[in-house]
């Protein structure tokens, strides 16, 4: 429902219900609309969306809830929208997602068009620019995983209702990434999967699905601190991608430039870099 303050006044940004997401199914077209993006839209994951019209819109401003940015795409000249987005940020858009203990707002353009717009947009911030690298699985064989230090004490359990449910294993680790891209458990089991390492009775290594659209899917991989640099990331998810090759799903990769051990994992694995994007953030 839009409130009074969305719906009137200066502000000619609207948000929309889940349910009328669909409504810019035609604005998802071009290389940069990622999976993010279209996993938030089709209903896979939990986010939001902004419009400049609601019955017909042409631009779109879509909050991810896992990765806790905005994507900008359609219509770069919606003129009216581009005037009112920085105070409806200041006033709408900043009080809601510092209740999530968030101090700044993370966006992206789709295209280079948008990178430019946004720079003039958001030229009285002090903006941070960042760059993110999108990675697609190659075809070829997945690497044999290295078992030094994986003995009878570990074990890959497939993540499912079963074990989430199983009160004798310790699944923190996997519930958060779970409700962190997914809202909620029963999302998660109805179109989500993921692979995770238990030792004594805990799960210390976690990769579960999170953007998905029914056609291609992206891991997100936590291990526990100590539990660090002994292969258990690569070993899960090569379960993942082994899993995702069985339901036909093709593989997708988004990580930061500077997280080199996410690269280094994602290369080793077989993923190839497909392109890359401009990441922007301020201060709010």
């Amino acid at each position: 429902m839009l409130s009074i303050l969305e719906m009137g006044g200066d502000y000619m940004v609207y948000e929309l219900n889940p349910s009328q997401f669909n409504t810019i199914a035609h604005l998802l077209e071009g290389k940069r609309i990622n999976l993010e993006i279209r996993a938030v839209v089709e209903g896979f994951n939990p986010g939001w969306v902004f419009v400049d019209n609601v019955m017909t819109p042409s631009t779109a401003m879509v909050w991810s809830n896992g990765i806790k940015g905005f994507y900008f795409l359609g219509d770069v000249n919606s003129q009216d929208f581009n005037d009112s987005l920085d105070t409806y940020i200041k006033y709408i858009i900043a009080p809601r997602i510092r209740k999530m203990s968030l101090s700044s707002f993370e966006f992206s353009g789709t295209s280079p068009k948008w990178d430019k717009k946004l720079a003039q947009i958001f030229k009285g911030r002090s903006l941070e620019i960042s760059k993110q690298f999108v990675y697609k699985l190659a075809d070829k064989p997945l690497p044999k995983t290295v078992e030094n230090d994986f003995n009878e004490s570990y074990s890959i359990k497939e993540v499912n209702s079963r074990l989430l449910n199983d009160d004798s294993v310790n699944t923190d680790l996997v519930k958060e990434s779970v409700l962190e891209w997914w809202g909620t458990l029963k999302n998660f089991n109805k179109n989500g999967m993921g692979y995770c390492i238990v030792h004594d009775k805990e799960a210390v290594c976690s990769c579960v699905a999170s953007s998905y659209d029914g056609r291609e899917v992206q891991s997100h991989i936590v291990t526990k601190e100590d539990y660090r640099k002994k292969g258990l990331a690569t070993m899960a998810v090569v379960e993942f991608v082994k899993e995702s090759k069985n339901r036909d799903l093709n593989l997708y990769w988004d990580c930061m430039e500077k997280n080199l051990g996410s690269i280094a994992l994602a290369e080793k694995i077989g993923y190839k870099k497909d392109y890359e994007y401009t990441l922007y953030e301020f201060p709010i």
